[in-house]
């Protein structure tokens, strides 16, 4: 009798030793518990800005927007880098680190194409990464008749600086616009044919304008960042 209460005790603490262990994963995270408290997420926090629609070649009206969480709690300080596909589309900034309340936001310029267009924001690491948004370019119409106008982005990124896009090309009499989005430039024109460049380098916000009228390949550069040949360059083909 007492052997068949010993084989019974035996048998109950080794149940009750499985049960505890169905219960835990070898390294200590809560398999049934919710989420795991050292787990990083990233996904989109309302508003996110997807789904918007505006100009080709333009910014967004909203910011994209994302939240990042370790577990169910914001993570200050989290690696986000963001990117758009199409010619001319970009993200500003282009990598970001997270608030304290988790969350990394970015303007989108659009590409110059009008349809579907796509961004993404990524963290390493992270669940629910790379975050995907969708927005939609519209045709850039000119009002007044003739070429829509054309916008081209001046922009440093940490050690990156550079025109967005780089190379255009347009029909004649289209009106290009430099937009000073970040950093110290200019526009100097360089080679033949020329047009007339904007000055001596400013920081931005600033805009200039230039009318082509004639044909040709104009070629240009940043005297802070580049040459005619190297670093910070662009070329407008008129057609």
């Amino acid at each position: 009798m007492i052997s068949a209460n010993r084989s019974f005790g035996t048998t109950a603490i080794l149940l009750l030793t499985g049960a505890l262990a169905a219960c835990s994963s070898s390294d200590g995270s809560n398999v049934g518990g919710g989420p795991d408290p050292a787990a990083l997420s990233a996904a989109a926090s309302e508003p996110s800005g997807n789904g918007q629609s505006g100009p080709a070649g333009q910014d967004l009206a909203n910011p994209l927007r994302i939240v990042v969480l370790r577990g169910a709690t914001p993570a200050a300080g989290a690696m986000v880098t963001w990117s758009a596909t199409g010619a001319g589309a970009s993200m500003t900034p282009s990598s970001s680190t997270t608030g304290a309340d988790g969350i990394s936001t970015s303007v989108w310029h659009l590409g110059t194409a009008a349809g579907p267009q796509s961004s993404q924001a990524t963290v390493s690491g992270a669940d629910g990464s790379p975050v995907r948004f969708t927005a939609t370019a519209t045709a850039t119409g000119n009002p007044g008749g003739g070429p829509s106008p054309v916008e081209i982005q001046l922009i440093t990124d940490g050690s990156d600086n550079r025109f967005e896009p780089a190379s255009v090309t347009v029909p004649a009499g289209t009106t290009v616009t430099w937009k000073w989005v970040s950093g110290f430039h200019n526009v100097v024109p360089t080679g033949t044919p020329t047009f007339t460049g904007n000055g001596a380098p400013v920081s931005a916000p600033t805009t200039f304008s230039q009318t082509f009228s004639t044909p040709g390949t104009y070629l240009y550069f940043c005297v802070v960042h580049g040459t005619p040949s190297s670093g910070m360059r662009g070329t407008i083909v008129v057609q």
